[in-house]
C-alpha cells in the first residue's frame, strides 16, 4: 500500500457515460448526463474536458443545446467559458465538428447571455478567448485545416475590418494562422487566410521565416517531386482539377483568373462553363469513391494544384531576393595552383587538410526563399519567380552563390533547364564564390541524393554531371584554385576517394560473382554442344533434319560467342584507375 491513499478518479456512471461516447452512443450518452448538473462540469476525461466538451463531437446540435440548457441561464456563460487543461473552451473544441451548426448553438446562446448584461459588466466574445498557447477558436481552426468552420466561424466577428480579424490569427508568439496552416499542409485554408488579410504574406514566425520560406523547405508537396509512373502519371493529368470539396459541403475552385475577377467577369464564367466538364467531373468524383488508389491520387492532385496556388499568391510579396550582392567583380582572372607541376605532392599536401577543412566547409543556410526552392529543386516555385520577377535569376547571396552555383552544388537538373530556357546560362557561368570556387569545384563536391544500385553507378552519376558542368565554363578555369588551393580536378579526387575504394571493391566483387555464374553456365552450354541430343548414326545427328534440333544448334552456339565476349568487366572511368 502506498502512502498516499489512491482515489478513483471517475465513478462508474462517468465510465458509462465515456464507453457511450468511444462507441459513439450518443443517445446513450445524453440519458447518462442530462440530469447531473454536477456530474455535467466535473473531469470527465484525463484531459479535463468537461461532458459539454466531450458533447461537441457528437455532431449533434440538438444534444449540446439540451446539455446547456440542463443549467439556469446564470450559470450558462461559465459552462460555456470552462476551459480544459489546454485552456480550450467548448467553442475551440466546435472547431473540430463537421456541421457548422454545432457552432450555432454557442453563438446563439451566447447571444442571449450577452444582451441583458448588468452595468459595469463586460464579458469578451467566444471568439476571443485562447487557449494557454494564445489560441483563438479561429486559429485553431486555421492550424487543423477545418475551412468549413473557420469560414462559418469568422462572420462572427462584430466588424469585418482587417485589424478586427487579424488579431484572431496570432498567438502571443510571432507564429501566424498562416504559419501553421503552411506547417499543416492545410493549402486550402493558407490561400483562404491571404485572402482575408494579405498582410500575413510578409509575416515572420519566431524562427525569422516567411510563409514562402516554409512552403521552399517542402519539395514533397509538389508534382516535381512526386515520381509516378507512365500509367499513374497519366491518370493524375486526367483528373479535374476544378470542384475540390471543403470537407462535406462547398467547393473550392482553382481556376479563378484573378483578372477575371478584378473586371467582374467571373460570374460570367461559370455560366459558359461547359456542361461536359461537370460529367467529367462527376465521372471521376465516382471512380474516386470506388477505387481506394484513385481516392489517394486526387487527394495528392488536390495538394499539389493547392500548393502551387498558395505560392503564386505568395511569390508577389516577397522581396528578399533584392537583397543581392552583385556588387564584387567577378574576375576572370584565375588563380594558378602554387605547385602546377607536382600534381601528387600538392594532392598529399591537401588530404593532410582534408579533414580540418571539411569541418569548416559548409555554408550557412540561405534565408531567401528563391535561392531555397532551388537547392530543393522545387520546379513551381523557381518557374514563378522568374516570372513575376525576371531580374531574380541574377540574384547572389552572401556566399557569393548565384543560381547556377546552388543548381550544380545540388544537381537540380530541371532548374538548370530553366535557367537555360532565360538564356541567362552565360551570364552566371563566369561566378567566383567566397570560398574562390566556379561552378565547376561546385561540380566535384560529393553529393548524395539520388539512390542508385550500388556505389560504382553512383561515382559514375557524379562524373558524368561534372563532365556535363566542364563543357559550359570557359577552358582556363579547369585550373582555377579555390582559397584552399584545391583545383577542380582536385576536389573531385578528394572528395570522391573514398566512394571510389568502395565502388573499385564492389566491382571486384561484382566481377568475382559474374566469373562463377559464367564458368557454371560454360560448363552447361560445352556439355550441351558435345552431347548431341537424340545421338548421332554414322557420324550424323539423328534430329538433323529437325527444326527444333536447328533452333537448339543455334541457341548453343549464341551462348558460346557471348561467354567468349564475358572475359572484360567494363572499363572504369579513366579519372579512377583501379
Amino acid at each position: 500500500m502506498g502512502s498516499m491513499e489512491e482515489i478513483p478518479l471517475f465513478s462508474d456512471k462517468t465510465k458509462s457515460a465515456q464507453k457511450a461516447a468511444m462507441e459513439n452512443r450518443w443517445e446513450d450518452f445524453k440519458n447518462i448526463m442530462k440530469d447531473d448538473k454536477e456530474n455535467l462540469l466535473k473531469q470527465f476525461d484525463l484531459f479535463k474536458n468537461t461532458a459539454i466538451h466531450v458533447a461537441t463531437r457528437s455532431n449533434d446540435p440538438q444534444l449540446l443545446k439540451e446539455l446547456i440548457e440542463v443549467f439556469p441561464k446564470e450559470d450558462r456563460w461559465q459552462v460555456m467559458c470552462n476551459e480544459n487543461c489546454e485552456g480550450n473552451t467548448i467553442l475551440h473544441e466546435v472547431v473540430f465538428c463537421k456541421k457548422v451548426q454545432v457552432a450555432d448553438v454557442v453563438f446563439e446562446k451566447e447571444d442571449e447571455l450577452l444582451q441583458p448584461q448588468s452595468p459595469g459588466e463586460k464579458r469578451s466574445l467566444l471568439l476571443e478567448l485562447r487557449n494557454r498557447r494564445g489560441e483563438t477558436p479561429l486559429f485553431m481552426a486555421a492550424m487543423h485545416g477545418k475551412l468549413k468552420m473557420l469560414d462559418h466561424m469568422v462572420k462572427r466577428v462584430p466588424t469585418h475590418r482587417e485589424e478586427d480579424v487579424r488579431k484572431h490569427f496570432h498567438r502571443f508568439d510571432k507564429y501566424s494562422a498562416l504559419h501553421a496552416s503552411v506547417m499543416g499542409q492545410h493549402f486550402d485554408v493558407a490561400v483562404w487566410l491571404l485572402g482575408m488579410d494579405k498582410e500575413l504574406a510578409m509575416q515572420k514566425d519566431e524562427k525569422d521565416l516567411t510563409c514562402l520560406q516554409l512552403l521552399s523547405n517542402m519539395p514533397q508537396v509538389f508534382r516535381s517531386h512526386t515520381h509516378m509512373g507512365p500509367v499513374k502519371s497519366l491518370i493524375y493529368d486526367l483528373l479535374p482539377i476544378d470542384g475540390y470539396e471543403i470537407e462535406d459541403g462547398g467547393n473550392f475552385q482553382l481556376s479563378e483568373d484573378e483578372k477575371d475577377i478584378e473586371s467582374g467577369k467571373m460570374e460570367e464564367r461559370k455560366h459558359c462553363k461547359p456542361v461536359i466538364s461537370n460529367i467529367k467531373y462527376g465521372f471521376w468524383k465516382l471512380f474516386t469513391k470506388v477505387f481506394e488508389g484513385i481516392r489517394h491520387m486526387r487527394k495528392e492532385k488536390k495538394k499539389h494544384k493547392l500548393a502551387e496556388c498558395l505560392t503564386n499568391k505568395l511569390v508577389k510579396y516577397d522581396l528578399s531576393w533584392q537583397i543581392s550582392h552583385n556588387d564584387s567583380k567577378r574576375t576572370t582572372i584565375i588563380t594558378m595552383p602554387r605547385h602546377p607541376l607536382h600534381v601528387a605532392k600538392r594532392r598529399r599536401i591537401i588530404a593532410l587538410k582534408r579533414e580540418e577543412r571539411r569541418k569548416y566547409d559548409e555554408d550557412p543556410p540561405d534565408r531567401t526563399a528563391l535561392c531555397i526552392a532551388t537547392k530543393a529543386g522545387i520546379v513551381e516555385i523557381v518557374e514563378k519567380f522568374l516570372d513575376v520577377n525576371p531580374e531574380a535569376i541574377f540574384h547572389v547571396n552572401e556566399n557569393k552563390q548565384n543560381l547556377l552555383n546552388m543548381v550544380v552544388r545540388y544537381r537540380q537538373k530541371k532548374i538548370l533547364q530553366i535557367i537555360k530556357k532565360k538564356g541567362a546560362l552565360v551570364s552566371l557561368v563566369p561566378q567566383i564564390t567566397k570560398k574562390g570556387r566556379t561552378i565547376l569545384h561546385d561540380a566535384a563536391r560529393m553529393y548524395k541524393a539520388e539512390h542508385l544500385a550500388g556505389v560504382a553507378f553512383q561515382l559514375q552519376n557524379e562524373l558524368r554531371w561534372y563532365h556535363k558542368v566542364r563543357k559550359m565554363i570557359p577552358e582556363h578555369y579547369n585550373m582555377h584554385c579555390d582559397i584552399d588551393g584545391h583545383t577542380p580536378e582536385d576536389m573531385l579526387a578528394i572528395e570522391h576517394d573514398e566512394m571510389l575504394k568502395e565502388a573499385q571493391k564492389w566491382l571486384k566483387e561484382t566481377a568475382q560473382s559474374c566469373s562463377t555464374v559464367a564458368i557454371l553456365v560454360a560448363t552447361v552450354v560445352f556439355a550441351a554442344a558435345y552431347a548431341i541430343p537424340g545421338g548421332t548414326e554414322k557420324g550424323t545427328p539423328v534430329f538433323l533434319h529437325s527444326h527444333v534440333f536447328l533452333f537448339f544448334t543455334i541457341m548453343d552456339i549464341m551462348a558460346l560467342v557471348t561467354l567468349a565476349s564475358f572475359s572484360d568487366v567494363v572499363p572504369f572511368h579513366p579519372y579512377f584507375p583501379m
